[in-house]
C-alpha cells in the first residue's frame, strides 16, 4: 500500500495548463479584491499591490548577493513606467465600471502585445492580428456604449491601459532576450509604481481599516501566486495556449460581476463575446504562422 500510495504521488505532476488555470484563479480573485476594497482610492491601492510586490523580489535578489538593478536601466525603466500607467488604468476602470467589464477591456492586451511587436521586436504583424484587433475593438465599443459618458470615458481609459501593458510586456521579452534576471525585471516595475504611486497616494490617503488592510495585502499575495503559476506553466506548456488564460480570467471576472448583483447591459454581453472572438482570432493566427513555418 505505501509503494503504490508513492508510485501514485509520483505520477501525479500538475500540468501546464493546471497552472494557467490556476492563474487564471487567483488573476481574477485579485481583480475582485481591488473591486470590493470599498472607501480606498484606485491610487492607493496601487501603492500597497506595489509594496508587497516589491518585498518579495527584493528578498530574493538579497539573498543571493544579486545587484538590484539590471544593466539596461533604460529598458527597465520604460518597462515600469508603461506597466505602472497600465496597472493604474486597470484599477481605476474596476472602481469605475462593472468588474466583467474593466476585466474584459483589460484583457485585450494581447491584441496590443501583437500590434506593438513590430515596433519593440521587429515582429512583423500578420493579418490575423489586424483582424483580431478589429473584431475586439468593436467589442470594446459595444461595452463603452458611446451614448453613456460615465461608461465612454472609463472604457477608453481601460483600453489605454491595456495598449501600455502590451507595450509593457513586450518590453519584458526584449528585456529577456538580453538575458536580464526576471526578478530584476519586477523589482524595477515595482520601483517605478511605488516611485509615482506613492505620493499620488500619500494625496489622498485614507487609513485603511482590519479589514480593508487584510483585502489590499490580497492584493499583492494573490498577484504573487498567479504570476508563479503563470511562469510555470509557461515553462511547462505551449506559449500559444496561454491565451486560454484569457477566457479562463474573463468567465469568471462575469461570474463575480453576478454573483457581486452587478447589472450587466446586453451590449456588455456581446461586447465581452467579441472581444474573446479576438483573442481566439489571435491565437489561431499563431498557430497558423507557426505551421506554415514549419512546413
Amino acid at each position: 500500500m505505501k509503494d503504490s500510495s508513492q508510485d501514485a504521488g509520483r505520477r501525479f505532476q500538475p500540468t501546464g495548463l493546471m497552472y494557467m488555470a490556476a492563474a487564471a484563479f487567483f488573476f481574477s480573485l485579485m481583480g475582485l479584491l481591488v473591486r470590493i476594497v470599498k472607501g480606498i482610492p484606485f491610487m492607493e491601492v496601487v501603492f500597497f499591490r506595489s509594496a508587497v510586490m516589491f518585498v518579495i523580489p527584493l528578498i530574493g535578489l538579497i539573498r543571493e548577493y544579486r545587484p538590484l538593478f539590471g544593466k539596461h536601466k533604460v529598458l527597465l525603466l520604460a518597462r515600469g513606467l508603461f506597466g505602472f500607467v497600465g496597472l493604474s488604468a486597470y484599477f481605476y476602470t474596476i472602481h469605475a465600471m462593472p468588474l466583467a467589464e474593466a476585466v474584459t477591456i483589460q484583457y485585450t492586451n494581447p491584441i496590443f502585445t501583437a500590434l506593438w511587436s513590430p515596433l519593440i521586436l521587429k515582429e512583423r504583424a500578420t493579418r490575423f492580428d489586424w483582424l483580431a484587433t478589429v473584431v475586439s475593438f468593436l467589442g470594446v465599443f459595444f461595452i463603452a456604449r458611446p451614448d453613456s459618458l460615465s461608461h465612454a470615458l472609463p472604457a477608453a481609459i481601460g483600453l489605454g491601459g491595456a495598449a501600455c501593458s502590451g507595450l509593457a510586456y513586450n518590453l519584458v521579452r526584449k528585456l529577456g532576450g538580453k538575458g536580464e534576471d526576471h526578478r530584476n525585471i519586477v523589482f524595477a516595475f515595482t520601483v517605478v509604481s511605488l516611485g509615482f504611486s506613492t505620493p499620488a497616494a500619500l494625496a489622498q490617503w485614507v487609513m485603511p481599516d482590519t479589514v480593508q488592510f487584510a483585502l489590499l495585502i490580497g492584493i499583492g499575495v494573490t498577484t504573487y501566486i498567479a504570476q508563479i503559476a503563470l511562469t510555470k506553466g509557461l515553462r511547462a506548456e505551449r506559449a500559444s495556449r496561454a491565451t486560454v488564460m484569457n477566457y479562463l480570467v474573463i468567465l469568471l471576472s462575469t461570474v463575480y460581476s453576478i454573483l457581486l448583483g452587478e447589472a450587466l447591459h446586453p451590449y456588455t454581453l456581446g461586447g465581452i463575446a467579441l472581444i474573446a472572438a479576438g483573442i481566439a482570432v489571435l491565437q489561431f493566427g499563431k498557430r497558423h504562422e507557426k505551421a506554415r513555418a514549419a512546413g
